[in-house]
């Protein structure tokens, strides 16, 4: 009786070792310089300027050649670490870039991506970066937003799987660039709701465009390879002067497709 009493005192200890041994290996993982991660899965990454901190807590210095002259900014995150239990990599992030700022949660895991609760606004000297228009000093208010992205070789279950929120904007007068000359047109103010839609068997982030009254102003389509395909309808049309085409208001006049970042040429467009 001596002997077991004795041995049974010994086997909590050892599992307390394993538990304290499992304990100080994360704890470790966790202190490893995020600049020696990168270092070593993304070592020739174009994006990353400047590294600092660990894996629990750090931030980047990031760049994005979406331009003449490149957007740059930083992001900042801090660890969640119950979302290893459901199989994911998961941090609070806060995204900068001039008066641009975001801030909410992305998640990484087998084939997928999230961004889960994204709020703030996108500046205008952001948009002017991303697209050679004349636009209005007014940013874009992003509440809501969550996103989830697959990879794989399934195309039905690949792209945009899920999709929510919404993107506000209080218009202005737009400039755009076409042929040499500038088209200008008065953008009212409208919203984006987002959702995912699944269309010639491609999941789509869909973003329907509406004006104050929820009348329809158009719609954009994104793609799993990063092609923007817009559609505008008549009742958008209608604010730029020097249009002069007539159908009902829903109609969609102007249907076009290109990369979703500057720096290739269209891959289709047209109007009717």
């Amino acid at each position: 009786m001596p002997q077991a009493s004795a041995s049974s005192h010994k086997r909590p200890r050892k599992l307390w070792w394993l538990i304290g041994f499992v304990l100080f290996a994360l704890f470790t993982l966790l202190q490893m310089p995020a600049a020696w991660v990168i270092e070593k899965y993304a070592p020739e990454s174009s994006y990353v300027q400047h590294v600092s901190g660990n894996l629990w807590q750090g931030s980047v210095v990031w760049q994005l050649p979406v331009s003449i002259a490149p957007l740059t900014g930083t992001a900042s995150w801090t660890w969640q670490p119950w979302q290893l239990l459901l199989g994911k990599i998961g941090a609070d992030v806060d995204i900068r870039t001039g008066q641009t700022r975001l801030n909410g949660q992305v998640k990484v895991g087998h084939r997928l991506w999230q961004m889960t609760d994204m709020n703030g606004q996108i500046a205008p000297e952001t948009l002017a970066k991303v697209v050679d228009w004349q636009l209005p000093n007014t940013p874009i208010q992003v509440n809501s937003v969550s996103l989830q992205r697959r990879s794989g070789s399934d195309a039905n279950a690949t792209g945009f799987t899920q999709a929510d929120g919404q993107l506000t904007w209080v218009g202005g007068e737009v400039g755009y660039p076409s042929g040499g000359k500038v088209f200008y047109i008065t953008m009212p103010t409208m919203q984006a709701q987002l959702s995912a839609e699944q269309k010639n068997s491609k999941n789509l982030l869909h973003m329907s465009l509406l004006n104050n009254q929820e009348k329809r102003l158009g719609d954009l389509y994104l793609d799993g390879d990063n092609m923007l395909d817009v559609n505008l309808t008549q009742r958008l049309l209608e604010n730029m002067p020097e249009y002069k085409g007539q159908a009902p208001q829903d109609t969609p006049v102007v249907s076009v497709r290109q990369p979703l970042l500057p720096g290739s040429s269209l891959s289709d467009s047209g109007m009717r």
